[in-house]
């Protein structure tokens, strides 16, 4: 499957998927020939179910990580795509590790407790089609426009980021409610483990400064 999530001129657009065999996706990515941005991103436990082969190929999970949170391992997902794609801002309810096989990844985050100073908005929604046309559809999405430096995303100048660019052979933990903004190299390869949450102190303080953010209108 190709395609990125975006918020781009003033909507958030989803990207037109499609199913093609792997050898065909590596040949588009290495020849591209016009504007399409193709990445292979399909979560929900992407590597089990559709890279399977290729699993005596990689680390498995680390012991670590089992111990650390204390769960099982949820899933294991498979990235792979151009270098002009873009992960926009945004937080994922998982405890994640995240590892480069090839290539780098440039992520940019910040705490939770930054989240007072994000503001949410409203964007239409629309969808690529595979002719590269934007098509709407019903209702929106709330999302944080912090790519541009909009003034209307919040108090910029009060936010934390952390810049981390994770090479070949390296692992990120990226800690659950974390906001993050990605970049890459091209053709880049990751694969990322993700961890079930536990909903104690530090989900009940994310969710507090969530309601003080929407209480000032972010």
């Amino acid at each position: 499957k190709s395609g990125i999530n975006a918020e781009y001129g003033g909507q958030f657009t989803l990207p037109f998927e499609r199913n093609i065999k792997f050898r065909e996706f590596v040949t588009e990515l290495n020849n591209t020939k016009d504007d399409r941005v193709l990445y292979l991103q399909q979560q929900n436990n992407s590597f089990n179910t559709e890279f399977s082969k290729l699993m005596d190929d990689i680390d498995p999970a680390p012991q670590w990580s089992s111990d650390v949170f204390g769960t099982d391992l949820d899933a294991v997902n498979f990235w792979m795509g151009d270098g002009r794609a873009i992960t926009s801002l945004h937080k994922d309810p998982y405890e994640n590790v995240y590892s480069v096989v090839r290539g780098c990844k440039t992520f940019t985050l910040f705490p939770p407790c930054d989240r007072l100073h994000l503001r949410y908005k409203h964007y239409p929604l629309s969808r690529y089609d595979e002719n590269g046309h934007l098509i709407p559809q019903e209702g929106s999405v709330p999302w944080i426009d912090v790519d541009q430096r909009n003034p209307l995303c919040g108090d910029v100048s009060e936010l934390h980021p952390v810049v981390v660019t994770v090479r070949a052979g390296e692992t990120l933990y990226l800690p659950s409610y974390w906001f993050h903004h990605v970049r890459q190299s091209h053709a880049t390869i990751a694969v990322n483990y993700w961890y079930d949450i536990d909903y104690g102190p530090a989900y009940g303080l994310f969710k507090m400064f969530d309601e003080l953010a929407k209480a000032r209108g972010f």
